[in-house]
């Protein structure tokens, strides 16, 4: 009976604990300036250092007859496991692929190996799709992290179908703006 209520007395001991740390860290950030103090933190790895603490991605491929094949989707997720050392998550869905990344710390990412994917899936979405590439900064457990956001986004109005009525308004006499 006594280890058992030891152990009772120790988990209601760290529950103590762990309000009371709450507590203080509540009130700490309520002090002046603390604020300004990480805002300024913030803004001094964004822009001076322009180095985040970790790195993330998620990239969609979709797939049909008209796109790459599978198996070079599979070649473009072995290159993404290297740059993040294999922590990837690779979800199957209805018409597409996706590629989620844990937040990996910088000394993990390679972040030459990630730009040189980037450009082997624009060179497979060239002739179908425009790689839409969104770069954003985000806070995560109260580190800096850099995701990327990666998806080939199918034109409103193909490349080849613009050409064709561009010469079709000419050929009409109609000027085109």
């Amino acid at each position: 009976m006594r280890e058992r209520d030891r152990a009772e007395s120790l988990t209601a001991l760290r529950r103590h604990a762990s309000a009371a740390t709450d507590r203080a860290t509540r009130a700490l950030s309520r002090a002046p300036g603390v604020g300004i103090a990480r805002s300024l933190r913030r803004l001094w790895q964004r822009h001076v250092r322009a180095e985040p603490d970790r790195y993330q991605a998620s990239i969609t491929f979709p797939t049909a007859p008209d796109r790459p094949t599978v198996g070079e989707i599979h070649d473009w997720i072995e290159a993404l496991e290297h740059a993040f050392e294999g922590r990837l998550d690779v979800y199957a869905r209805r018409g597409s692929v996706a590629v989620v990344s844990d937040c990996v710390a910088a000394e993990q990412f390679d972040g030459d190996a990630f730009e040189a994917v980037c450009e082997r899936i624009e060179d497979g979405y060239a002739g179908t799709h425009s790689l839409s590439h969104l770069k954003k900064w985000r806070r995560n457990d109260g580190r800096l992290v850099r995701a990327h956001v990666i998806v080939p986004v199918k034109p409103l109005f193909p490349q080849e179908k613009a050409d064709e009525s561009a010469r079709g308004r000419s050929a009409a006499g109609i000027g085109a703006n």
